[in-house]
């Protein structure tokens, strides 16, 4: 049977040679992989310039639950970007984001608030203007709501220790290593506090970006029981030292 639903672009494998095995999140299905053959042949309608990382596709799909690679009949733009693959900043974060979510969305069901939330970040980042170096912090803060470990927003002068395994700021140093220091739970607060439209408004240095990065990744890790290596990682740091 034929199903129709949104979708957003996780990962590409090249397979074969002019074929591609595409893991996408959609909307009806949550994580499906697929696979497409011919698609870099001019009379295919499954366009390759349609699979770039977290590009948003209205699908056609013939999916069979149990099966491994599902098929897709129709893939089209469902919301073509206008800066995101031009704008080196965001196409970086693009393919960083793209590359942590297919490492931690790994749920084969819908779930519809979630995806919703994603295809809603992702218009909001192509229309971004101010704070575009800081987008991937407030997506990823906003994205542990969606999966059961958000932050708690308790940041105080007594409390100025943010404590990973708990998810709260603490008055002392923890007795373990997953912590942030007084100085970079202070960041992380203020993170927490802003809206896409608002983080603009709070100014980083290559240190303190990269700091704090890696402390978000670790906080996903601890969380999720899993190591993340997030390969592009390198990329982005090159790009905001």
């Amino acid at each position: 049977m034929f199903h129709k639903t949104e979708g957003i672009v996780l990962h590409g494998l090249k397979y074969g040679d002019s074929g591609k095995i595409v893991t996408v999140y959609t909307e009806a299905f949550g994580r499906c992989s697929f696979i497409l053959q011919g698609i870099h042949s001019k009379k295919s309608s499954n366009k390759a310039n349609l699979l770039q990382p977290l590009f948003l596709l209205d699908m056609e799909i013939d999916h069979r639950q149990g099966r491994e690679l599902q098929r897709a009949r129709e893939i089209r733009t469902n919301h073509p970007y206008h800066t995101v693959p031009y704008d080196v900043v965001k196409a970086s974060q693009a393919i960083f984001l793209a590359e942590l979510l297919f490492k931690v969305l790994k749920e084969e069901e819908a779930r519809p608030e979630l995806f919703h939330f994603l295809s809603h970040s992702f218009q909001i980042f192509d229309l971004l203007q101010r704070g575009v170096a800081n987008f991937h912090f407030a997506f990823l803060i906003q994205l542990t709501r969606y999966m059961g470990f958000a932050p708690t927003d308790n940041f105080s002068e007594e409390r100025q220790f943010f404590d990973m395994t708990s998810g709260l700021f603490v008055a002392n140093r923890p007795p373990h290593t997953y912590f942030l220091e007084p100085h970079e739970s202070r960041i992380f607060a203020e993170l927490m506090a802003c809206s896409y439209e608002e983080i603009g408004n709070i100014a980083l240095n290559s240190s303190q970006r990269n700091q704090i990065l890696i402390k978000i990744i670790d906080y996903f890790s601890l969380h999720l029981g899993i190591h993340l290596q997030i390969k592009s990682l390198d990329v982005l740091r090159e790009l905001f030292s």
